[in-house]
């Protein structure tokens, strides 16, 4: 593995983490404390620097990048301050809304959506958990019924990311209740479709600033032509395309613990106590130190997911399960000690830092629990006759 940057990646890198110093972190408290996506003139930068479609290829008006690349941007981004929460709902719309429409997706759907994407014009949501389906994505409720030129969708999407605010939405239903997880489809369904509606903005404990809802389909008229793949290949889709871009779609997270750690050296070294600088306190260079080192211990896992992505080299669960379950441990621990290296001040919301402990969490529940990363693992290095 080879994780060497050109000059050209290097150039791109540092002028997205530039434009998230500028324009992203200055936004990140008021946006986390409103919970507002990110501001429209903004976004509309963004997709004028390319941004909005790094992984869609250029044909398509993105930027053509693979997973690795998208995932450092991503990152860059974070370290330049970039709330949590702007970052989720980024990634999700610019990777989670592109990779199976490009690997799955008919010409026609690639020239209808893809360039939307790439522009800004339809932010994208990812609609697989239920009230009833979350962990246990098999035991999906929501259905589709084929009449005529259309499929009649029926049913409830539970903490969709981007919700409020999507206009393309990839949604998984049942298509043949009786063939279980081999009757899931996935369609994409436009926001103006009949029978498509939003429940209420969710008031979240992290990520506040990644607007999410339910999204309710009734009677949703959803053209045959928008079916993604063919009917019952949705686990296919997951398994074969989405899983490891899904669990590596978090790596943005790298940014945000390497800004954390850069805000506490840069604090340990200015904030005197007993007549000298915190920093020169061993138990405040240990947390830095250990800080540093699971912060790279998670670059490598994350970069390894991304790497094998863009080899074809998926699916690879072991990997990706792997890279999810430790970057979230190491997450929470970042977090936890920049608090603890701030004292008093850590607490504070005209910091920073007191968001990273709340926005940790999700990555502990969202896209498969920690218990469910674990379980993956386990079942693979088992033969899969052990653990579901």
């Amino acid at each position: 593995m080879d994780f060497a940057l050109s000059l050209d990646q290097k150039t791109l890198m540092k002028d997205i983490e530039e434009f998230s110093r500028r324009y992203l972190a200055p936004i990140a408290a008021e946006c986390d404390e409103k919970q507002e996506f990110i501001p429209t003139p903004i976004w509309r930068k963004m997709a004028s620097l390319g941004y909005c479609g790094l992984p869609i290829p250029t044909g398509y008006g993105g930027a053509g990048l693979g997973a690795l690349d998208t995932y450092m941007c991503l990152e860059a981004a974070g370290r330049g301050g970039a709330a949590a929460g702007h970052l989720l709902s980024w990634a999700v719309s610019m990777v989670l809304g592109s990779v199976a429409l490009i690997k799955f997706g008919t010409e026609e759907q690639k020239k209808r959506y893809l360039p939307r994407i790439a522009n800004g014009d339809l932010i994208c949501a990812f609609c697989l958990t239920e009230p009833d389906a979350g962990s246990d994505a098999g035991s999906i409720r929501t259905q589709a019924v084929r009449r005529g030129d259309y499929y009649i969708l029926n049913g409830t999407k539970s903490f969709v990311t981007n919700g409020p605010i999507a206009d393309l939405c990839l949604v998984f239903v049942s298509t043949n209740p009786d063939m279980g997880p081999r009757g899931i489809s996935v369609f994409l369904v436009e926001s103006s479709f009949p029978g498509f509606s939003r429940g209420k903005k969710l008031n979240k404990l992290g990520v506040r600033s990644s607007p999410t809802s339910e999204l309710i389909f009734s009677d949703c008229e959803v053209p045959a032509e928008n079916l993604l793949g063919a009917e019952g290949e949705g686990f296919k889709i997951v398994a074969h395309q989405i899983l490891e871009w899904e669990r590596a779609n978090f790596s943005f997270f790298l940014g945000v613990m390497d800004y954390n750690l850069q805000t506490c050296i840069k604090y340990a070294r200015e904030r005197i106590q007993f007549k000298r600088p915190i920093a020169e306190f061993q138990a405040i260079q240990h947390m830095l130190a250990e800080m540093k080192v699971e912060l790279d211990a998670a670059k490598l896992m994350c970069y390894r997911v991304a790497w094998m992505i863009d080899q074809g080299m998926v699916p690879a669960p072991i990997e990706a399960s792997s890279a999810k379950y430790f970057l979230a441990q190491a997450l929470k621990k970042n977090a936890d000690y920049a608090v603890q290296i701030h004292g008093a001040n850590g607490m504070m919301k005209e910091y920073p830092l007191e968001r990273s402990l709340r926005d940790y969490k999700i990555l502990e529940i969202g896209g498969g629990t920690t218990q469910i990363q674990l379980d993956i693992i386990a079942r693979n290095l088992l033969g899969g006759g052990v653990s579901r």
